[in-house]
């Protein structure tokens, strides 16, 4: 289906069992007064893949898809070529969204470069992020794959040329599994919402005769022909949009499938045991426990499949007690429901009530103690608090309804308490119903002799099946299972194993190979935190996509040896002469680094010593003035009283006598949120004497949106307010603005746990949106949350340790949680790097905050800072501007008392305020500073000028730092976290008055 969203086009395709399916249809609310009508089991299904063009005026076209599938034994390969053709004038960049299925896996994608596919490699994912993103802005041909979170995956494709064509070719993994009723099943749908100009279609079905196969009648067109060792089914469609998928069903052999691999060096197995089904006595159900995921991505959940279960274990039960725990960013408190003879309605309201909105937090996933069954409804996408999953006091059974969810996580949750996973997306009610009440055998103990790392696709069996896999370190292997009944009973299964016969390690991995990678990095991921290193070199090894890796492909050799990127099998000889060439010439890159820095900061001390008239006006400068201020912030803070200071003092040494000469500044951005008011003397000065003090006052003005939401939000009473923000949030789902307007209004309102939900729906929006996750934790810090920041900095870090802000934004973050030493570390780094040339500055400007801080915090670790550069610099008053989007140039303003202007174009004013370079190619920061203040009033102003970026949106957020007392022992700061609307905007961020 083609769909006009904003200012985005997308392309409803479908990802099947084997690539691409259909979405699920969500029905209303049936009646709780009655069960529902029985529900079928449920076909495997995904929703559409999400083809998104930015600024597409006509929608790209389907050319053709060739699909070309391989179904051997218990594994199905599936390679899916796309060509999209785009009708535009314009060169497009398209990213491609889709989730895949539970044990679905990419094994490789290809992008067609001069007419030939270059497949892809492993690349640390926040490296492929950015070196797609550099490579971007030369114009030049990449693509990036990468996993965003849970079962959700991105494409991201460049470019899409102007009236032609681009052909990517996608290919996945995926184990075959028997259902309930001993049969196989896999799917393609191809209804991809639109006439396909050529479809084919070939599928080899090894081991199989066709009497064998059951074939969906639509496609009862399509050509067989035997092979040696199977059938090949093909079809051929010309502008062709089929209805119905392509189903193949056959009887499950109820064998062992052995299958053995060798990869570098190494020997793996993949084995399926049959299980005979077992199921325990029902359970008495008494006491059942209900964690209710009700984050905003809850919303997508099946919910009609939810309350479907609940209705199956609740309505032959004649008395229960339900306790509820509803969680989103933090977990309600408990509340009871008594549901006696089956009548669970007052229990169904209010689920069916509940307002889906904020983030998942994976620490309210807690089941209150004492139940006969805990159930967690979720899709297992935590995105808030701690990574670290919690621990249940009872056994958890976990239960899925989403089409895009962490199955791993959710499996994992489940399993280390004892529960298990019920995934309604393959199981009806009725047989999920008969799961929880009748638990059946359960994988308690292994043992391997001649193999190791032996790894359980699950501890329960599946379609009457277990799953399993290892390395082999003898020519031959016995594994051993012990699985356990729901009463204690034990049953012993034993597999016999024989080593590949294949001595040639080389090539691609083997199967064998790539499931036990699969379902290693499964589990690991879990915990991703503690296993990042291990995660990293499987992905590299074994060429799987992870969470921390992604696949890439380049234009040329020279993109691959630039970034340290190994090129496909075909470039490597010439790569490896090259990049021994590369590295010769950067080993000296650091040192000389330093060099230049500690030059650079001998600079900013000259500037720092000099002294600069404060009585008088300035000579008249030719500088433009700034726009007309376009959204001025309507409300003020009072001014705060003045707060007395101590004298200033020197980092490593005393301050030199001054000296008569002038260099540029530096840099700087956010940090902590607090009214300012700070003393300094000024000693020897024009117009001041040694004995009179200046007291800095500064009053940001407090941003107030002025969207017909928030005043909405604004004028409504307290008890209405929450209902207000449901109501406009159904059509806001996608705004940054919305969530952050709202926030904002929660907060000034004195409902402080509400603005937190609603901010925390950011974390929920882009799964991995480094830029979004910034403004997050920029305003959870000026909303005094500096512990939920923190790791949604640590994220950011880890999608962008290419980006320097990464490094600095973290440090800033952790002094102020009163961990300065960290910070100290995370400052270093940031400083001692050499970045890219479009992050100029920053280097100085992590150094002297730095100083700053070791100046405040007496006896810190400070070891590793070069001696040139261990020099405190404490400044009266400090601005510092950062902002949200790559490839974007905001302009900082400050216009002091004598009305001299210092911006871009003016960045040192008369009595000495300076302005850092102009940062035009990032995200700031921009820093204002001035040593000793003149009395009088000053303006600080933030423009927007102008952006780069390929994909726009339609504000720029930005997060304004204030300090005075800078790197002295009273420093204060104050944050404020504002938006602009567009190019020519600015707005008067707030002032300080010196007295």
């Amino acid at each position: 289906m083609l769909m006009n969203h904003g200012r985005h086009r997308l392309i409803g395709l479908a990802l099947a069992a084997g690539l691409f399916g259909a979405a699920l249809a969500q029905s209303p609310g049936a009646d709780a007064s009655r069960p529902p009508p029985p529900m079928m089991p449920p076909v495997p299904t995904m929703p559409p893949l999400r083809f998104f063009v930015p600024e597409a005026k006509l929608p790209v076209q389907i050319a053709s898809v060739s699909v070309r599938a391989e179904l051997a034994g218990s594994l199905a390969r599936t390679e899916l070529e796309l060509v999209l053709r785009n009708p535009n004038e314009r060169v497009l960049e398209g990213t491609l969204e889709f989730p895949l299925q539970d044990g679905q896996s990419v094994d490789g994608f290809a992008l067609d470069i001069g007419g030939e596919l270059r497949p892809a490699v492993p690349v640390e994912k926040a490296r492929g992020q950015q070196v797609f993103e550099e490579i971007t802005r030369r114009r030049v041909d990449p693509a990036l794959l990468e996993r965003t979170a849970g079962n959700v995956y991105r494409l991201r494709v460049y470019p899409l040329p102007a009236k032609g064509t681009r052909r990517v070719v996608l290919q996945l993994l995926q184990p075959l599994a028997a259902d309930a009723q001993g049969r196989v099943q896999w799917q393609l749908p191809l209804d991809f919402g639109q006439a396909i100009g050529k479809l084919d279609l070939a599928v080899s079905a090894r081991g199989l005769e066709m009497k064998a196969l059951k074939l969906d009648p639509e496609f009862q067109d399509a050509a067989s022909k035997p092979l040696d060792d199977g059938t090949l089914l093909s079809l051929s469609r010309q502008d062709s949009r089929p209805q119905r998928p392509f189903t193949l069903s056959w009887a499950a052999a109820p064998r062992q499938v052995i299958s053995t691999g060798r990869h570098e060096e190494r020997d793996y197995f993949y084995a399926e045991l049959p299980v005979p089904e077992q199921r325990g006595p029902r359970l008495a159900l008494r006491r059942l426990a209900l964690v209710w995921d009700a984050s905003g991505s809850g919303a997508q959940r099946d919910h009609d499949r939810e309350f479907a279960l609940l209705e199956a274990l609740l309505l032959g039960s004649s008395q229960v007690d339900v306790q509820l725990v509803v969680s989103r960013d933090a977990a309600e408190p408990v509340r009871t429901f008594s549901v006696r003879g089956g009548d669970w309605r007052e229990l169904r309201r209010h689920l069916e009530g509940l307002a889906y909105d904020g983030a998942s937090n994976a620490a309210a996933w807690v089941a209150p103690a004492g139940q006969d069954l805990a159930l967690l409804f979720s899709d297992g996408l935590a995105n808030w608090g701690s990574p670290q999953l919690p621990r249940s006091p009872a056994p958890l059974q976990a239960v899925s309804a989403a089409q895009r969810a962490d199955l791993s996580r959710l499996r994992q949750l489940a399993e280390v308490s004892g529960g298990t996973l019920v995934n309604l997306a393959t199981l009806d009610a009725a047989e999920a119903a008969e799961t929880l009440l009748r638990p059946g055998l359960r994988v308690v103990d292994v043992k391997a002799e001649g193999a190791e790392l032996v790894e359980l696709a699950s501890q329960r069996p599946e379609g009457a099946r277990l799953a399993l896999a290892g390395r082999l370190t003898a020519a031959e292997a016995m594994v051993t299972l012990q699985l356990q009944d729901a009463r204690g009973r034990k049953q012993v299964h034993t597999l016999s194993i024989s080593g590949s016969r294949e001595r040639r390690s080389d090539g691609p991995p083997p199967l064998a190979a790539q499931r036990w990678a699969d379902l290693r990095i499964a589990r690991l991921e879990t915990q991703a935190s503690l296993h990042r290193a291990e995660i990293k070199r499987l992905g590299q090894q074994f060429h799987r996509l992870t969470s921390g890796s992604s696949l890439i492909v380049l234009d040329n050799l020279v993109d691959y040896v630039r970034y340290e990127i190994m090129p496909p099998p075909s470039m490597r000889q010439s790569y490896e002469a090259a990049l021994a060439r590369q590295l010769g010439q950067r080993q000296q890159s650091r040192s000389m680094h330093l060099d230049r820095l500690a030059r650079r900061y001998e600079e900013r001390v000259s500037w720092w010593e000099r002294e600069f008239p404060k009585d008088g006006k300035p000579v008249p400068k030719l500088a433009p003035a700034p726009p007309p201020v376009l959204n001025t912030p309507t409300t003020s803070m009072p001014a705060p009283a003045p707060i007395a200071a101590s004298p200033a003092p020197s980092f490593i040494a005393p301050p030199p006598a001054p000296a008569p000469r002038a260099a540029p500044v530096a840099a700087a951005a956010p940090a902590m949120m607090a009214e300012v008011a700070t003393r300094a003397r000024v000693d020897g000065m024009p117009g001041s004497s040694a004995s009179t003090a200046t007291v800095a006052s500064i009053q940001l003005q407090q941003w107030q949106p002025d969207a017909p939401h928030a005043r909405r939000l604004r004028e409504a009473s307290a008890a209405q307010r929450y209902a207000i923000y449901m109501d406009e949030r159904a059509g806001q789902v996608r705004s940054t603005a919305f969530f952050l307007d709202a926030a904002e209004v929660f907060f000034s309102k004195g409902q402080p746990e509400l603005g937190l939900r609603v901010l925390s729906n950011l974390a929920e929006m882009e799964l991995e949106s480094r830029a979004l996750l910034r403004v997050l934790a920029y305003r959870l810090q000026q909303a005094g949350q500096v512990n939920l920041a923190l790791p949604i900095l640590e994220r950011v870090r880890e999608l962008a340790p290419e980006e320097p802000q990464s490094w600095r934004d973290l440090g800033l973050a952790y002094a102020a949680a009163g961990q300065p030493q960290r910070a100290i570390e995370l400052l270093w780094d940031c400083v001692s790097r050499p970045w890219d040339g479009r992050f100029a500055d920053i280097d100085i400007t992590a150094l002297v905050e730095l100083n700053a801080l070791a100046a405040r915090k007496p006896g810190l670790d400070v070891s590793m800072v070069d001696a040139r550069l261990r020099r405190n610099l404490p400044l009266d008053v400090r601005a510092v501007l950062g902002w949200d989007a790559d490839n974007t140039d905001i302009d900082l303003w400050v216009v002091d008392p004598n009305g001299d202007r210092t911006h871009y174009a003016a960045p040192l004013s008369y009595q000495g305020g300076k302005l850092s370079r102009d940062f035009t190619g990032g995200y700031g920061p921009e820093e204002f500073a001035l040593r000793l203040a003149k009395p009088g009033r000053y303006e600080v102003r933030a423009q927007f000028f102008g952006h780069q970026q390929q994909i726009l949106t339609p504000h720029t957020t930005l997060m304004l730092w204030l300090a005075t007392g800078f790197g002295k022992p009273d420093q204060k700061d104050q944050q404020i976290v504002l938006r602009l609307s567009g190019r020519g905007d600015q707005v008067l961020v707030g002032t300080f008055e010196v007295k």
